[in-house]
């Protein structure tokens, strides 16, 4: 015969054997609906007692941890508030406006191009790497086999011609930078030492990485104690993106490299060569690939592999799966279940490809495949980055306003721009440079949830209108707050949700401010 304290531990272990969702803790991780409806039905069950024993389905507030007697239980909490208790909002940002679904309406998670329409405009808005304005390189899929060496001395000679007139205007770890330090700089470059007929080389990066203007990771700032502005960053590339390696530091410490959109300096254990450019094209078409749909996923410490222990991969990152079928049993002599296996090139002593397979966990945020390009899925990653920090140019492993559109496309498939990103062709756009506030805002208001909304020097993601006010999220720097009379210049240096009233150093609203507004679908 049981007493009642013991039919209250048996039902307690039945609990937690039958049902892992049931727990005597508060479990404050958020859960789908079905997830919970299926909770608290298994928990009405779980906890019929009728001697010495009392249900509670008191609020975590009502009850305290002292409180708390054997057999009490709690549902997990499907919560999808945030507590502003703790987290500060900007201007007219409620609670509820920071999660994604609050923006998102049924007709947002229609499909906005399939993958012919997403080729077609990837195609479109290939741009050509420029120095100058006067002198560009080919587009990135038309590169031959060889490269005018001429040309890639103007390159170098214009990142030369931005050589300071007073080094003593900029600083190096809190010092005046001198001649002699951005001679070197120049000197590095070993524009002397590029033949009349480059010999054109493929590659892809292995790492995460800031490009740089000249061959150094020497951070230059125009002020003593900027840490954020770094001048001689150009932007960064992200792990397994395909370039053409032109040309290396007189140090041999450095590859001028060229990407989509843009070419710089990198340092040279940041990518991994290619056999030849067969290789390298097959490479960029696997038959199946895993994005990376978080933040970011850091691949685990790994005691057999060097090469990738540790390693963050950002959104957007794209990597070879290999089926299951076809896919080694064991990797780094872990039994492969419950992971994806992709294969993921590294650099070798020699500076060629080693291809290693890795284990990415099937309970990371990533995707078989691109996601589905929808309003919905854009305003979803976008909110994936809310609060991360903003990283001139892709700097402190971070982004900027159009490092994280594109960033956020990369996870559809969509290539845009780095720079340039309001000039795209092939899309839903409207000029409004010479309209009102009240005529832009009847504009803004009518673009779906994803679209985006820049003027100079700014890029936003549009979310939607509460109450005749337009609200967007982007990574900024700083802002002045909606008032008028405020002068106060805010720092959020984040990836933030805002109205479009609030105000640049200039005292101007970001809504008087915007020029254009677009959706990246069919115009």
């Amino acid at each position: 015969m049981h007493t009642g304290k013991q039919r209250i531990a048996s039902l307690m272990l039945a609990a937690s054997l039958v049902s892992p969702a049931v727990c005597a803790c508060s479990n404050t991780s958020v859960q789908s609906t079905e997830s919970s409806i299926a909770s608290t039905e298994d928990t009405a069950v779980l906890i019929q007692v009728t001697e010495n024993t009392t249900a509670s389905t008191a609020a975590p507030s009502e009850t305290s941890a002292s409180d708390a007697i054997a057999g009490t239980y709690e549902t997990a909490s499907d919560t999808t508030v945030v507590d502003t208790d703790f987290v500060r909002t900007a201007d007219y940002v409620t609670a509820d406006m920071m999660k994604p679904e609050y923006w998102i309406r049924e007709e947002d998670n229609r499909i906005l191009m399939n993958d012919e329409q997403i080729k077609a405009f990837n195609h479109e808005n290939r741009v050509h790497v420029k120095a100058n304005d006067d002198y560009e390189m080919p587009f990135f899929d038309e590169f031959g086999d060889t490269f005018d060496g001429e040309l890639m001395r103007i390159f170098l000679r214009s990142n030369a011609g931005s050589v300071p007139e007073d080094p003593g205007d900029y600083y190096l770890n809190g010092a005046k930078t001198t001649r002699k330090y951005w001679d070197n700089l120049v000197e590095l470059s070993n524009i002397d030492g590029v033949p009349d007929e480059i010999k054109v080389r493929y590659g892809f990066t292995v790492k995460r990485m800031t490009l740089r203007m000249f061959p150094t990771e020497d951070r230059v700032f125009s002020d003593p104690y900027d840490r954020l502005f770094d001048s001689l960053l150009y932007s960064e590339c992200m792990p397994y993106m395909p370039v053409y390696v032109l040309h290396e530091s007189s140090d041999g410490e450095y590859l001028y490299v060229v990407f989509d959109s843009f070419a710089a300096w990198v340092r040279k254990d940041a990518v991994a060569l290619c056999k030849d450019k067969e290789d390298w094209l097959a490479r960029q078409n696997p038959g199946n690939w895993l994005t990376v749909t978080a933040r970011e996923i850091r691949l685990g410490n790994d005691p057999y592999s060097d090469n990738t222990s540790n390693l963050v991969l950002p959104m957007g990152t794209k990597m070879e799966l290999v089926p299951a079928g076809e896919a080694p049993f064991t990797v780094s002599e872990r039994t492969t279940f419950g992971d994806y296996v992709v294969k993921v090139p590294t650099r070798g002593s020699d500076g060629y490809i080693v291809d290693e397979y890795v284990l990415i966990p099937i309970s990371d945020d990533v995707t078989v495949g691109y996601l589905p390009y929808t309003s919905a899925n854009v305003v979803r990653q976008a909110f994936k980055l809310q609060g991360d920090r903003y990283g001139w140019g892709g700097d402190l492993q971070a982004n900027d306003c159009t490092g994280i559109v594109r960033e956020i496309y990369r996870c559809f498939g969509i290539l845009m721009p780095r720079v340039g990103q309001s000039d795209v062709k092939g899309v839903y756009k409207v000029d409004m440079s010479d309209m009102d506030d009240e005529s832009k805002k009847d504009i803004i208001g009518e673009l779906s949830p994803g679209s985006l909304v820049s003027f100079p020097g700014h890029m936003t993601i549009y979310l939607g209108t509460v109450d005749g006010i337009p609200f967007v999220i982007s990574s900024v720097g700083t802002f002045m707050p909606p008032e008028d009379f405020s002068t106060e210049v805010l720092h959020p240096r984040s990836v933030v949700i805002s109205s479009l009233y609030v105000r640049t150093r200039s005292y101007t609203t970001w809504l008087s401010l915007a020029k254009t507004a677009l959706t990246v679908k069919p115009g």
